[in-house]
């Protein structure tokens, strides 16, 4: 089962990044701005461009990805977040992902695409957990983790940067 083509909440609109989401993309994923946690240096423009590349195929394969994420009233980009498949320590998970650019820092666009994206988890994907994996200096990303309901699993090293393993287990759907 797929994501549908939108997905909205009370101020965000999720969808598929489009072709005209590229230069915003290339933006929040190049800009030292939006990468002043140590773990994940930003990227330069190929690097950015290979990773919409991923996301998009992922799209076309899986029928999940990450989501450009935009204001409802203004049609803004505010960033760019949602849930890729992959592999971590061995276990096929969905790792839940953010990343928006400083205007939209602070006002809760993150935990609110949270909470959508595990309710698409929890209807599409219920045999696999969720996790967010981020440096464990971030302390904006671990208070979105503690808001979802994540549990704390361990700290561990990625390329030699300490960060911190988050997991949601999807509930068994209710019958």
């Amino acid at each position: 089962m797929s994501v549908p083509s939108e997905i909205r909440t009370r101020r965000l609109l999720l969808r598929r990044p489009l072709p005209a989401d590229t230069e915003p993309f290339v933006e929040v994923h190049t800009s030292p701005d939006t990468h002043v946690f140590p773990g994940v240096a930003p990227r330069d423009r190929a690097q950015s461009l290979r990773l919409l590349d991923g996301i998009q195929s992922d799209w076309d394969a899986r029928g999940v990805g990450y989501w450009t994420v935009l204001s409802v009233t203004s049609g803004d980009v505010l960033g760019f977040g949602g849930l890729r498949e992959c592999v971590d320590d061995a276990e096929d998970v969905l790792n839940l992902y953010f990343r928006f650019l400083p205007a939209a820092w602070g006002r809760g666009y993150a935990p609110e695409m949270g909470h959508a994206a595990l309710r698409w988890a929890h209807r599409n994907r219920p045999g696999l957990p969720v996790v967010i994996a981020t440096s464990v200096r971030n302390a904006p990303a671990i208070r979105v983790a503690d808001k979802l309901g994540f549990g704390r699993v361990r700290e561990r090293l990625h390329e030699g940067v300490p960060e911190v393993l988050y997991r949601w287990s999807v509930p068994e759907p209710l019958r």
